[in-house]
């Protein structure tokens, strides 16, 4: 089941990145430089029972570069570059620590926002190409990836309210995803994120995902050397925010799986730094 585990840390990093649903301003900017720790010590079966790996652990290292340019007031062009570095601690018993690090699938894309409710509630429509910027290693070696062309499709709802709990805010996607090749995967995914503004300088959030992955190469039994394409799982999040200036935040969060069918079960911490000029 760790030979899936880079999709879910890009799913986990995206998570944090709840800004995404709101529109950036014209001729603005927002870059966002990222880290996302996963370690798991076991994994789910297809009948969701739970097993550790017989031996050792799987971790897994995401750096990224995120970041955004508001072309229009409804228009934002999106854009990632990801690092990652994917270690298999003698979870196949070989007494073997085996790594793996790449560039992973790099993104472009596009968002729309068709119209403001009021001056705080956005409705989005977002279309994204994901590329892989890798060749995945002979196995046993754990992979990077799909290493497969990919699209998606996902409409947003954003916003906050005011009068109450300082304004809080929450931000709501649903969406499919592609992998352009035999096997796919597709897949279906939603992400629920709500928050809270402590103060002017601090702020909390949680969200819960979760993703189904739909794919004809279905996993057998023998978990280890599959490239799995059909599992599903849900994960939750908290992160925390501190502002320290109107351009700059910083945001540390941790997260952990709940449930899942063929999947690795784990959990991890993710920090960032969002920066707008």
């Amino acid at each position: 089941m760790k030979k899936i585990t880079f999709l879910l840390v890009c799913l986990v990093f995206g998570i944090q990145l709840s800004w995404a649903g709101f529109p950036i301003g014209k001729g603005r900017s927002v870059i966002i430089p990222g880290y996302n720790y996963y370690h798991a010590n076991g994994y789910w079966d297809g009948k969701r029972a739970y097993s550790d790996y017989p031996t050792g652990n799987f971790s897994s290292h995401y750096f990224s570069i995120y970041g955004g340019y508001g072309l229009s007031r409804r228009w934002n062009f999106l854009y990632s570059l990801p690092f990652v570095v994917q270690v298999d601690n003698n979870t196949q018993g070989n007494k073997k620590r085996l790594t793996t690090a790449g560039f992973g699938d790099a993104m472009v894309g596009l968002s729309y926002f068709f119209n403001d409710f009021d001056a705080n509630n956005h409705v989005s429509l977002t279309g994204l190409l994901y590329f892989p910027l890798y060749s995945n290693p002979l196995k046993p070696n754990p992979i990077i990836g799909f290493q497969s062309l990919a699209g998606e499709l996902k409409l947003g709802f954003s916003g906050s309210a005011t009068g109450s709990l300082r304004n809080p805010y929450y931000d709501i996607e649903f969406g499919v995803r592609q992998y352009f090749n035999t096997e796919g995967p597709f897949q279906v995914f939603a992400n629920i994120t709500g928050g809270v503004p402590l103060s002017d300088d601090w702020k909390v959030s949680g969200t819960i995902s979760g993703i189904n992955s739909l794919s004809s190469a279905i996993s057998s039994t023998q978990v280890f050397y599959n490239y799995n394409k059909d599992f599903d799982y849900v994960r939750i999040a908290a992160n925390a925010g501190k502002v320290i200036n109107d351009n700059v935040s910083i945001w540390g969060g941790i997260y952990t799986d709940i449930t899942g069918r063929s999947v690795g079960r784990g959990s991890g911490l993710s920090l960032s730094a969002v920066i707008k000029f």
